[in-house]
């Protein structure tokens, strides 16, 4: 009696086991039939050429936004990136901080930097040209020269 169990559960196993082989073999047989259908218009070799040429137009599109994003790194170098405020008080007769410098640089270091001063008879503003971080015809005031310090690190 023992041995009838033994026997049907390893029947039941064998028909189990055939049925899972079936139908992965059932799904295979599907795929290889969508992609080699039996009109003969798509073969092997076609597939193939296929596949290549689409792999062809991938390395161009690659190659066309490799150039792209190598022209938006140089662009970029150009965009004010180094920014730094420094407020201040240059007179004695003022309160509060009114006047201040701002240094507008670039990636290299080129830019601007704008100073405000601010006095009872009005304000002044004046505008010096940074190259390479440093001053390029005028001299830089102390408070200047700090917030140029501040920008270039």
């Amino acid at each position: 009696m023992y041995s009838d169990w033994v026997l049907l559960l390893l029947l039941g196993a064998a028909y189990l086991w055939l049925g899972v082989l079936s139908f992965l073999i059932w799904r295979q047989n599907t795929f290889l039939g969508k992609l080699f259908p039996k009109s003969g218009e798509r073969d092997i070799r076609k597939k193939f050429e296929e596949v290549t040429q689409s792999v062809e137009r991938f390395k161009l599109d690659l190659s066309g936004l490799k150039e792209e994003l190598e022209n938006q790194g140089r662009d970029g170098l150009s965009h004010i990136q180094r920014l730094a405020l420094l407020r201040y008080n240059p007179y004695d007769d003022t309160g509060g901080d009114q006047s201040f410098s701002v240094a507008l640089l670039n990636k290299k270091g080129d830019g601007v930097v704008v100073t405000s001063l601010h006095s009872r008879s009005g304000t002044r503003v004046f505008g010096k040209p940074v190259v390479s971080g440093k001053s390029d015809k005028y001299q830089f005031s102390k408070e200047e020269a700090e917030v140029l310090k501040k920008a270039m690190k």
